[in-house]
């Protein structure tokens, strides 16, 4: 049975933040870039040897084209490098929020440089000599099944493994590569992306399910999209009981569009934990102490208080500091402060706590740096800075927790997000509509407790088995 988002990301992510994962990018992501399909590939080769359409196994459809028309193996590669090389294809922002995710490997069977062009600097391993230089450190894409590089012209930099035989002779005629992602299947939590059964290349994906399924690997995820075809879905049915009984469980979406948010949250959740907090001093606060409760209340979390050293920031930063002190778990990194480019000296720390990090970037930059890298943005009070960091944290997709009861710019955000659905009020919605009105509450203590388990639920996606929210 397919396994909910929600787990995915649980368990994924936390193998991320271990540093016991990878990715596997298959064709669908390119596609969605703009390239063609398998199909779309072979269908003038198709054409030419004229293979009748009831033939669907591609990479045989490939063989019969290389072994029927005279120079046929060159013809193809050439006639694959046109055809990606004239597509008016770019990055997704699934490529983009994939080079957010911490994984140091990341597979594919691709031939294009989307991956190479969303993540710089990454090295690329795309031939068994290519494995012999060995480096410590950075993030390594493999790609398996050959690599095109730009230029002019566009050339091959490793052929493509195309044909049933290049298939059949893989492991043979690359065995370190090989080796390699057997190596990281077993030791690897892998997470399957941009495939489809009708995909040639999922057969790199079953083949290591089956045979390494009794070799104790961890788990392993596939994000799938469900057919609407009666008889497909008949058929897609038993493909996936298949892969979960060989250990990779499955998520289900409706459409591949889905998988660039399902991306997003899953860069999100792999994040360092880091709560910025927003806001100033309004009366509210400063009556009835929000800021100094919610550092109290984050000490036993896992949460990473940053700000740009507001008020606020600071207050909440000050009180978490002081009681991890006085119980002897003081880790600076717990608190930091980011302080952009002025023209005057930037102002010394009230008390000595934390980790103070000083840029050159002007405060529009700095403020998009810092709140793009948080997990969610907790408002207490605030005026109209406030406002602007809510603003470029929604734009984020950093969730955003106003505590009402503190004032100001806080109560204004809280009553314009109260009828979003997205956020409150429905079955998919964030936040539970119990927990938005507390942040209301007249009672400080009720409305920063509040306030806690949703920062939890938007950190760590709701698991508060552990009460520290490490999970």
């Amino acid at each position: 049975m397919p396994i909910s988002e929600h787990l995915l990301l649980q368990n994924f992510g936390a193998a991320a933040l271990a540093g016991n994962a990878a990715l596997f990018v298959g064709a669908g992501l390119s596609r969605a870039a703009g390239h063609v399909d398998w199909n779309g590939l072979l269908k003038a080769p198709r054409s030419t040897a004229k293979i009748p359409a009831s033939l669907t196994d591609l990479p045989l459809a490939a063989q019969y084209f290389v072994q029927s028309v005279p120079g046929g193996r060159e013809a193809l590669e050439q006639h694959i490098l046109q055809e990606l090389a004239s597509a008016d294809a770019s990055p997704t922002n699934g490529h983009v929020e994939i080079a957010k995710i911490p994984v140091s490997e990341i597979w594919t069977t691709n031939y294009d440089w989307l991956i190479e062009q969303s993540m710089p600097g990454v090295r690329v391993i795309a031939e068994d000599r290519d494995l012999l230089e060995r480096s410590v450190g950075g993030k390594r894409l493999t790609k398996m099944h050959g690599s095109l590089v730009p230029g002019t012209p566009v050339t091959w930099a490793s052929l493509p493994v195309i044909t049933r035989k290049d298939y059949e002779q893989y492991e043979y005629t690359h065995p370190r590569i090989w080796a390699s992602l057997t190596a990281t299947y077993l030791t690897r939590s892998i997470l399957f992306l941009g495939f489809s059964f009708t995909d040639p290349n999922v057969e790199v994906l079953l083949r290591l399910a089956r045979t390494r399924v009794n070799l104790g690997a961890p788990e392993h995820f596939t994000v799938l999209k469900r057919p609407t075809n009666r008889n497909e879905l008949a058929l897609y049915g038993h493909q996936v009981a298949d892969l979960e009984k060989s250990g990779v469980a499955v998520v289900e979406i409706e459409d591949f569009s889905d998988l660039n948010p399902l991306l997003s949250r899953l860069a999100q959740r792999t994040r360092d934990p880091w709560l910025f907090v927003s806001g100033s001093v309004t009366d509210e606060l400063t009556q009835h102490k929000h800021d100094e409760l919610l550092g109290y209340e984050l000490v036993e979390t896992a949460v990473q208080v940053v700000s740009l050293a507001g008020p606020a920031g600071m207050n909440v930063s000050f009180a978490l500091g002081r009681t991890l002190r006085a119980e002897g778990l003081y880790d600076p990194a717990r608190m930091r402060f980011f302080f952009r480019q002025r023209d005057t000296a930037v102002p010394e720390l009230p008390q000595r706590m934390g980790t103070a990090t000083f840029t050159e970037f002007p405060v529009e930059r700095l403020r998009e740096e810092v709140i793009s890298n948080c997990r969610a943005l907790v408002m207490l009070g605030g005026g109209e800075r406030t406002k602007i960091e809510a603003q470029c944290a929604a734009a984020h997709k950093v969730p955003v927790i106003p505590i009402a009861a503190s004032g100001g710019a806080a109560r204004a955000i809280w009553q314009e997000l109260s009828t979003d659905a997205s956020y409150v009020g429905s079955t998919n919605s964030l936040f539970t509509q119990t927990d938005w009105n507390l942040l209301a509450d007249s009672d400080s203590r009720v409305a920063i407790r509040a306030a806690k388990r949703m920062i939890l639920h938007a950190m760590f996606l709701g698991d508060l088995s552990d009460p520290t929210g490490k999970v």
